[in-house]
This record gives structure tokens, C-alpha cells and sequence, in this order.
């Protein structure tokens, strides 16, 4: 009996050896191809009798996601100080959005806006990027001097050596920027943290990408409630991650009255191949809402923001998002934009560069800057949800 145990233990060990030497570099099983979300074109043809239907079902579908129950908490707020910019005032607030933990936002003030004369605003999104030292900093430059030449490295990468969220409130928008849970003043969260964050979100029965969205709305409201913002003239804007949280904000937002998404798109077969950009783990679980894609594709997520304008502009060399599946995105949701109306599809504009890379440089900020100067109000097809 003590020869069996010895040799069963030889047999193990050995065999424990020989898998560890053998082990891939990266497990793939097979069955998460059978896992795929597939549409068929049964599906998509009922889906278009009727778009008003299917879009106030999928925003229901989008909210549930999100985990979080109804209402969210009343915005707590407080204004810590005021400093003189030139054009504009830097607003330095706390704000206690989803839970009572206070967080730091820049509010961005044009000194030609006041309550008789309220101008149209910006809520910025910033990106991910792998940085988490930095959040609202990657659009507007830091207080603090000893993260200065952090912030203007990732704008010189990133935005042509410009801070976004300054130039717009030169050009007379109200502007509102803060960080993400795990970002900036907020983290920093180490990169291969980012998932024991994520599993101690679902632990507790909510979600890292809910909690994200879910403050994103709060932001959205708190900037609605400032005197000196037109009412109705909200637009949000975000690079790369940033993006994605756009089109989202503005499928159930109702103080977001257009989009900007600069460097994230796409379809998502193309981002769950072994090397795509969900299938890493990590970093996607701040856009990953649970159930939600094996309903909705990404250009449908996108299209539940109609009839708002929306101004996607992506890089042909961006090596985050194929090609291939910018085209093919940018072409299914131009035709939930025209199921929505005539009207919305003149709405929604797609630029794509094919010789900038993941990006959002001075050429593109022109573009965009000059978009956001002809916004107007536009009604929605449906009441957004609260």
C-alpha cells in the first residue's frame, strides 16, 4: 500500500511537470467560440419594423446591466475654491456621486458665461491608457507641479502638446472633467490590480463598468444643474475609453444632447480574437457590463444615442482597432441612425483617418472643436431613461 501511494505521487508529480513545461503562452479554449453573440438576419430585419420599440427595450437592456438599482443617490456637492485663468475660472469642487465618498472634479468656466447668459458645456471622459498616475489631468493641466510634466508628456503623446479641456473653455464652453475610480486622484490602481477590482465589484453584486457609466450619468446631471450651462446644450467627449463611455452616456443621459468618441470603435468579434482588445482581461472590465453583449453588438450600443448627433472620428492605423471592423461598425450604425429618421442620419457624422493612429491630435481637435460650435438642441426619439 505504501509502494501504490509512493508511485501514484512519482506518477503525479511528474505529470504536474511535464504540463507546466508544455503550457501555452496563452489558454484559448474552443468553447468561447461557441460562446459567441451571434444576429441573424431574421433577427435584425424584425428588430428594424419597429426602431422606437427596440430602442427603448435596449436601453432598458443597457441600464439593467449596469447593476445598480433605481434612483441613484441625490448629487452631494461642494464648491472648495475659484482661481482666475484668463478667459476662464477654475472651479475646484468635492462631489459624492454613487456613494458617499468624496471625489475632486475641475469645473471650467468662460468669464462670458453667467445665469442671464449661460453657454453650452462639455463633459470631458478621459481615456485609459494604462496610466493611472493621471485622470481629469490628461485634459486640463494639474494644480499640482510635481504631476505637470507627467500631464504634458501624455498630451504631447496623445494630443499634439494640447490640453483639451483649456481650449475649449478659451472657445466659450462650460467644462467639466474628473477622474475615473482607480485614476488620478482616485487610484492609482495598479495595472494587474484591475481585475481583484473588478471581481470585488461582482463580489458585492455590482459591476466596475456600471459604476463607471453610472457616475458618468451623475457628472452629466451635476453640469445640467450649473446656472451658467444652456440648457440642453450638454455635449460629452472622450478619447479611446473615453469614447465607448460617450455613446453609452448618451443612450440614457437626458442632459447629454450630443457625442463626441475619438479612438474607440468597432465590432465585437473583432476585439474577442485571442489578441483583440477584450480578450486581455484587466483594463477591459471598466467597459465589460455583464450579459449585456451577448444581446447587443457595440454599433447598437452606440445607436440607442439616437437621434442625438454623434461624431465618431477614428485612425486607420490604430492598432487597438481593425480597420475592417471601424468600416463595418461605422456602416451598421448608419442604418439604425436612418431606421431612426431622416434626421437623425444627418446627425451622425463618421470620420475615419486612415493615415493617424490611435490619437487625437491638432487637426482632429479642429474638426471636432468646429462640430461642437454648430450643435443644437435636437430631440430624441424617446425619453431617455432617468
Amino acid at each position: 500500500m505504501r509502494s501504490w501511494r509512493f508511485g501514484l505521487i512519482c506518477v503525479l508529480g511528474f505529470a504536474t511537470g511535464s504540463i507546466a513545461a508544455e503550457q501555452p503562452a496563452s489558454f484559448w479554449p474552443v468553447e468561447l467560440e461557441a460562446l459567441t453573440p451571434q444576429t441573424s438576419e431574421k433577427q435584425l430585419q424584425r428588430q428594424k419594423t419597429d426602431f422606437h420599440q427596440w430602442q427603448q427595450q435596449n436601453r432598458q437592456r443597457l441600464r439593467q446591466s449596469y447593476l445598480w438599482p433605481e434612483p441613484l443617490p441625490q448629487i452631494t456637492a461642494q464648491r472648495l475654491s475659484r482661481s482666475d485663468e484668463g478667459a476662464y475660472w477654475r472651479e475646484h469642487w468635492q462631489l459624492q456621486l454613487l456613494t458617499p465618498v468624496w471625489q475632486q472634479v475641475w469645473l471650467l468656466i468662460p468669464k462670458t458665461a453667467n445665469p442671464a447668459q449661460p453657454k453650452p458645456a462639455v463633459l470631458l471622459l478621459h481615456d485609459h491608457g494604462a496610466e493611472f498616475r493621471l485622470g481629469k489631468d490628461k485634459w486640463i493641466r494639474p494644480l499640482d507641479q510635481t504631476k505637470l510634466p507627467l500631464a504634458q508628456q501624455w498630451a504631447d503623446q496623445y494630443f499634439s502638446g494640447n490640453f483639451v479641456g483649456e481650449q475649449l473653455a478659451e472657445q466659450g464652453f462650460v467644462v467639466l472633467a474628473a477622474d475615473t475610480l482607480g485614476f488620478g486622484e482616485r487610484g492609482p490602481v495598479a495595472y494587474a490590480q484591475q481585475q481583484q477590482l473588478a471581481a470585488n465589484f461582482l463580489a458585492r453584486g455590482r459591476s466596475l463598468a456600471g459604476f463607471t457609466a453610472l457616475e458618468d450619468l451623475q457628472l452629466a446631471a451635476f453640469l445640467a444643474a450649473q446656472p451658467v450651462v444652456k440648457t440642453g446644450q450638454i455635449s460629452a467627449l472622450g478619447f479611446s475609453m473615453g469614447a465607448y463611455r460617450v455613446w453609452q452616456l448618451a443612450a440614457l443621459s437626458e442632459h447629454i444632447s450630443a457625442g463626441v468618441g475619438i479612438g474607440w470603435f468597432n465590432q465585437f468579434a473583432n476585439l474577442t480574437t485571442p489578441a483583440g482588445n477584450f480578450s486581455k482581461g484587466q483594463s477591459s472590465f471598466y467597459l465589460l457590463h455583464p450579459g449585456l453583449l451577448a444581446q447587443l453588438d457595440l454599433p447598437d450600443i452606440a445607436a440607442l444615442a439616437a437621434p442625438k448627433p454623434l461624431l465618431l472620428v477614428m485612425g486607420g492605423k490604430d492598432p487597438l482597432m481593425p480597420a475592417s471592423g471601424v468600416q463595418q461598425g461605422f456602416q451598421k450604425l448608419q442604418q439604425w441612425y436612418q431606421q431612426c429618421s431622416a434626421t437623425a442620419s444627418a446627425g451622425l457624422q463618421l470620420k475615419f483617418w486612415p493615415e493617424k493612429g490611435h490619437i487625437f491630435d491638432a487637426q482632429m481637435q479642429q474638426q471636432v472643436l468646429h462640430w461642437l460650435q454648430l450643435q443644437s438642441v435636437t430631440a430624441t426619439c424617446d425619453p431617455p431613461l432617468r
